[in-house]
């Protein structure tokens, strides 16, 4: 049985935040027990294993906002005392089952929050973690009268068996529970992308209800463009939009940046890494990995050397101060930056750029005056940038309907 792999926590490793731990050896996760309880008051009891994750027994991954609320409730770990945001107790609450244990993966508890080493680690695995997950369990906080009749309405949908909404006129009450729904802060984190994009199933819940990702996308159809165009966004990732229970096609990361470039992060810099996990890098030639070490700037500058097929060394100190503002003139990037690259660049793969990146540069006749500067390749850079300008000047003399190259 699968579950014969799991170790318990009873060889002492090192003492983190009060609790025994085990250190988890190279390609394991920790997982958390979550311990019935008969009533909501009665207090949450857990227990944390360590398992390898492609060997792991069945299990959920919690995904929640972490709230800018500091306050801390207290749960038991092992039988020891260990505190936990009140967003994170909440959650652990509504999941807790009445008779029989839950076995979750959440963040907080299952990653050592003092071990930046193994944080890295973990962010690297995040996507695996969730797309082998039996489900990801969305917590959106607790509930209101509104949000209530609301997640009830969308349950007669999932009870009566249709995919649809049915017709008729909507109660107020329970328009508004959608709008409430769907403005939650779990929609706008830029953490939760990659959750709902790997996911093989995903269940929301809001307060003490839940419903399906299938279910919840069909409030869309009710809203009629009122939702955040971020939450829509969100939707759009979620099983039951794009697909059912089949992988999900990564993207450019050109695209991701584009789309989510307003998802919130406290640290600038996961507005980037947080979207790594959804990245397709068989486009590139660099692989973007998540290293708190480098600065906003040299984050920028990895970016740019991943978009434009060649190497970091050769990008110029990006005019931005911020990655928000980065993001914000990616459409196009800076011909500036662009000519020092085309100047400098020994190993850029410009075929490359100019097939993948035509919405994010712009060929003028600039460029082909710093191509004609690098003195490694720029005979060959100047060649390739004159038929593509020729095949531009041809396009644009295409009938209505045909499709230009850039």
């Amino acid at each position: 049985m699968r579950i014969a792999s799991v170790k318990t926590l009873v060889f002492p490793i090192r003492n983190w935040l009060g609790i025994v731990v085990y250190d988890p050896e190279e390609g394991q996760i920790r997982l958390l027990t979550l311990r019935p309880g008969s009533n909501q008051d009665e207090p949450i009891e857990c227990e944390l294993s360590s398992c390898e994750l492609d060997n792991a027994p069945p299990y959920e991954a919690l995904s929640y906002f972490w709230g800018t609320n500091q306050n801390t409730r207290v749960i038991s770990l092992h039988g020891s005392t260990f505190r936990v945001r009140e967003d994170l107790y909440n959650a652990l609450r509504r999941l807790r089952q009445l008779q029989t244990s839950r076995i979750l993966w959440v963040d907080f508890i299952c990653i050592d929050q003092s071990n930046q080493a193994e944080i890295y680690n973990q962010i690297s695995q995040l996507g695996d973690i969730c797309a082998k997950a039996e489900s990801v369990a969305v917590y959106l906080g607790e509930a209101t009268t509104a949000t209530d009749q609301a997640m009830d309405y969308l349950m007669q949908i999932k009870e009566g068996g249709t995919s649809q909404i049915p017709p008729g006129s909507v109660d107020d009450l329970i328009l508004e529970g959608f709008q409430d729904i769907l403005s939650r802060p779990w929609f706008q984190r830029a953490w939760i992308l990659q959750d709902a994009f790997n996911a093989r199933a995903a269940v929301l819940h809001c307060g003490s209800k839940a419903v399906c990702s299938k279910t919840m996308i069909h409030v869309s159809e009710l809203l009629l463009g009122k939702i955040d165009p971020l939450s829509q966004q969100v939707l759009n990732l979620m099983p039951g939009f794009r697909r059912d229970d089949q992988a999900a096609s990564k993207f450019q990361l050109y695209d991701l940046l584009q789309r989510f470039q307003h998802a919130k992060a406290t640290d600038q810099r996961d507005k980037i890494y947080a979207l790594l996990g959804m990245v397709d890098f068989g486009y590139s030639k660099s692989v973007i990995l998540p290293d708190y070490s480098m600065s906003q700037k040299d984050l920028m500058r990895a970016v740019i050397a991943n978009l434009c097929f060649c190497e970091s060394s050769s990008v110029p100190e990006p005019p931005y101060d911020t990655i928000k503002e980065f993001l914000a003139n990616l459409d196009p990037i800076d011909n500036e930056i662009l000519k020092k690259i085309f100047e400098t660049s020994l190993d850029i793969d410009l075929s490359s750029l100019l097939r993948h990146g035509s919405r994010y540069i712009r060929i003028e006749r600039s460029l082909v005056e710093a191509a004609s500067r690098n003195k490694t390749k720029g005979d060959e850079m100047v060649g390739i940038l004159l038929r593509a300008i020729g095949q531009e000047k041809s396009a644009s003399l295409t009938p209505p309907g045909a499709s230009p190259v850039f």
